[in-house]
């Protein structure tokens, strides 16, 4: 009896603690200080942890249960507690509700929805410890936060698709970011960037939640994704690392795999594109690359070209409104890189993904587009295949000769311009063009042949390739492999790489490519296999009239056994 009476009192204590520090909260000038009921639940519970845990069982206490601190309540009472004493709890608090959330809300689980509903006080206080101010633990802090918060929203994507708790996570994101914007201090740019990642990283879920980024907020506000973007395209901007990181959190949107709705946005949106065109020196009244940010504007621009590429979006089913916005982009980068002088390995790196990221979203709208659109944007391909600087700029092998990084670089974006899907890994590793695939045409492809040799001092296209091939470096020889799996899809391109004779009158694609012993890497064989598996599942019926059987029968040996095939040497000769 007496032990039941002292628990009994405990309980009452711990209750009244509770409720002690639920009142201070709600009207701290109120209330009585509040030490003591702290000082009394750590002594009852055992620790801070403990107090944490005990709280967040109760904010998903059902109703009928009958402490009155719980639910919104427990909620409150525990934020208060980490704005109060940060040192103690605020650290301890952020790991235990990443363990609590991951614990209660796991997608294999059979939940009752309304059971574990999430609150709009709870995302409240999760974003209040988002943007906390910056400490020892506020890195640690923030990515338990945010990975508690995505998790939420991963949840109700998963099971409900609906993307409620996104859209009332982005209601209190975009109050908490008004917030630190108006306060205007350096110290809180962080903030706005963990705001924006985690902004980004529920975006990315899919345009259920991207839809919700997109509206606008109550009482006049601009919708949560403006925020961002006005941190990465306003000018003049007194902040531009701020800037750098905005940039490098909207160019995330253009992850794979694309939804319509982020394609969209990135393709046409008038504020994004003028920004960035102005800082990459894009437009008509600016001829100067910004020199902090022009870099981060360009590789964004470069990602947007590649939404025009993507197997998952159609551009054909796109407003004709949304494919002018775009051309308009792509007509602004164009000027751009007429302008860009790269110095370094890095900015011609960018560069030459630049530039053939820009040819192959102008190539494939010309091709896939509605008529209005592929007039236009045709005569924006033509347009660049004949600004013999640009390509020469991008193609040119000769101005490379002492780095293969940057030889191999021009062959694979000739390779993925001929063959966009090589952008995406699991088509590459999958060998495999599904119908929905864009890609530019046979004609189209023909020019670019011929713009690569033009490019390079008029040396036939073949002998450059072979050469790279044959080079002793790997690096460079894989890039070479890579454009000629792309070459030998096409039957127009295999036909010229078939017709093309060595000095002995051998077909010298075919005499590279059968001596086994050109490729001493493991990851070079494979890449040989690769072309000549390509070649025989696409163009098999064509080549057959156009090769000696003997070399017919090699391919088809070679492609049934695999990429470790050697052809074998007969026993008479091995022993003399």
């Amino acid at each position: 009896m007496a032990a039941a009476s002292s628990a009994t009192a405990v309980n009452e204590a711990t209750e009244e603690a509770f409720n002690a520090l639920l009142l201070e909260s709600q009207s701290p000038s109120a209330a009585a200080d509040t030490s003591a009921a702290r000082q009394l639940l750590e002594s009852e519970l055992g620790s801070t942890s403990c107090v944490v845990q005990t709280l967040l069982r109760r904010v998903w206490m059902p109703a009928t249960e009958a402490p009155s601190v719980r639910g919104d309540n427990a909620v409150r009472v525990l934020s208060h507690l980490v704005e109060k004493y940060p040192s103690a709890y605020m650290a301890v608090t952020s790991h235990l509700v990443r363990e609590e959330v991951d614990r209660r809300f796991s997608a294999s689980m059979d939940t009752d929805e309304m059971m574990y509903d999430v609150s709009d006080a709870l995302l409240a206080a999760l974003t209040k410890l988002l943007i906390a101010p910056n400490s020892d633990d506020q890195i640690r802090v923030s990515t338990n936060v945010n990975a508690a918060l995505l998790h939420l929203c991963k949840y109700d994507h998963i099971k409900y698709n609906k993307g409620r708790v996104a859209r009332r996570l982005f209601a209190s994101l975009s109050l908490m970011w008004r917030h630190v914007q108006l306060n205007a201090s350096r110290e809180l740019s962080s903030a706005q960037i963990r705001m924006a990642s985690l902004m980004i990283d529920v975006c990315l879920l899919g345009d259920e939640e991207f839809s919700y980024a997109l509206l606008e907020a109550e009482e006049g506000g601009t919708c949560i994704i403006d925020k961002l973007l006005h941190l990465a395209v306003d000018m003049p901007n007194d902040d531009p690392l701020l800037q750098m990181s905005a940039l490098d959190q909207l160019e995330r949107l253009s992850t794979e795999p694309l939804q319509t709705i982020r394609a969209e946005f990135l393709i046409g949106n008038d504020v994004l594109r003028e920004g960035l065109l102005c800082l990459v020196g894009g437009r008509a009244s600016n001829d100067e690359i910004d020199p902090v940010n022009g870099p981060a504007a360009l590789r964004l621009l470069t990602e947007i070209c590649r939404v025009g590429v993507s197997s998952a979006i159609s551009l054909s089913s796109m407003e004709e409104s949304t494919l002018e916005k775009f051309q308009l982009l792509l007509t602004g980068f164009h000027i751009a890189l007429q302008r860009f002088q790269p110095q370094g390995e890095l900015e011609r790196l960018s560069f030459i993904h630049a530039t053939s990221s820009l040819f192959a979203s102008c190539s494939i709208i010309a091709c896939t587009a509605s008529v209005e659109s592929s007039a236009s944007t045709a005569g924006l391909t033509q347009y660049i295949l004949a600004d013999k600087t640009l390509l020469h700029d991008w193609l040119s092998l000769h101005s490379r000769v002492a780095q293969p990084k940057l030889k191999s670089s021009v062959l694979c974006s000739m390779a993925q311009v001929l063959e966009p899907h090589l952008w995406n890994s699991e088509s590459v590793q999958t060998q495999h063009v599904s119908k929905t695939d864009v890609r530019p045409n046979d004609a189209i492809a023909l020019q670019l042949y011929q713009a690569f040799t033009e490019a390079n001092n008029n040396k036939d296209a073949m002998e450059l390739l072979l050469a790279s091939a044959k080079s002793p470096f790997v690096e460079e020889r894989l890039g070479a492999y890579t454009l000629f799996k792309a070459l030998v899809m096409r039957g127009p391109t295999l036909q010229l790489m078939l017709l093309h004779n060595d000095d002995s009158g051998n077909i010298s694609f075919l005499m590279w490519l059968l001596n086994h012993n050109s490729e001493s890497t493991g990851e070079g064989r494979i890449a040989k296999y690769q072309i000549v598996n390509t070649m025989m599942s696409r163009s098999g019926s064509l080549i057959g009239g156009l090769i000696p059987d003997k070399m017919a029968r090699e391919l088809k040996l070679w492609n049934e056994q695999g990429p470790h095939y050697v052809k074998s040497i007969p026993w008479e000769m091995a022993t003399e």
